[in-house]
């Protein structure tokens, strides 16, 4: 199995996400012995893009701040055969650890491991799946107030990109309260589901 040629993304928009960055997701992706490249911006979709600028690897993994990943995270998506590649995800938050590693599925969707065409009923992937660079730079990453990883896959999907699940590879995601995910009223985040749904021509949930 050949080594990927991959980098690392990790992207803040000030405080507290350069302290997070440099205490969290910048050691962590040093520990991979892959590039790392830091993207500052006013916004998390401008300082994705400002690291994706600098990548000149054939493969990016995207870490937010706040996440880390474990040391065989590339050895593990190095397995797959995709364009996208979907970690399973352990999900963090202070005082509390989730131990089990879950593949993320769509709401209701029975099946073990979603695939591409789910991405029309709602998102299976984190931020830090595996995404060729050259995808990647074609799509960007646009603003969106919540779900601007959902509205990227999305457009992967469109462009033509495959995906598939591997479960050996982990994401490590912390929440954090009162994070834009979590701040946002239901009704809001939903509405803007509907809208990136909407914009994309898919069924509008």
């Amino acid at each position: 199995m050949a080594p990927l040629d991959v980098s690392v993304v990790v992207p803040y928009t000030g405080e507290p996400w350069r302290t997070l960055a440099l205490q969290r997701a910048i050691p962590s992706a040093q520990a991979l012995g892959v590039p790392v490249h830091v993207g500052e911006g006013a916004t998390v979709a401008q300082a994705r893009n400002n690291g994706l600028d600098q990548v000149t690897t054939k493969w990016v993994i995207h870490l937010d701040a706040d996440d880390e990943l474990p040391v065989d995270y590339v050895e593990q998506m190095a397995t797959g055969a995709a364009d996208v590649r979907a970690p399973s995800v352990v999900w963090l938050a202070r005082g509390r650890r989730s131990t089990t590693p879950a593949v993320p599925k769509v709401w209701g969707h029975t099946h073990d491991y979603c695939v591409a065409e789910c991405l029309q009923s709602g998102n299976w992937l984190v931020v830090g799946a595996l995404v060729r660079t050259d995808l990647a730079q074609q799509v960007r990453w646009q603003e969106e107030p919540v779900y601007e990883d959902y509205s990227f896959w999305v457009r992967c999907w469109k462009a033509g990109a495959t995906f598939e699940t591997i479960p050996a590879a982990v994401y490590r995601a912390w929440s954090r309260r009162g994070g834009r995910n979590t701040a946002m009223h239901p009704r809001d985040r939903h509405e803007v589901h509907r809208e990136i749904a909407r914009v994309n021509g898919l069924p509008v949930p």
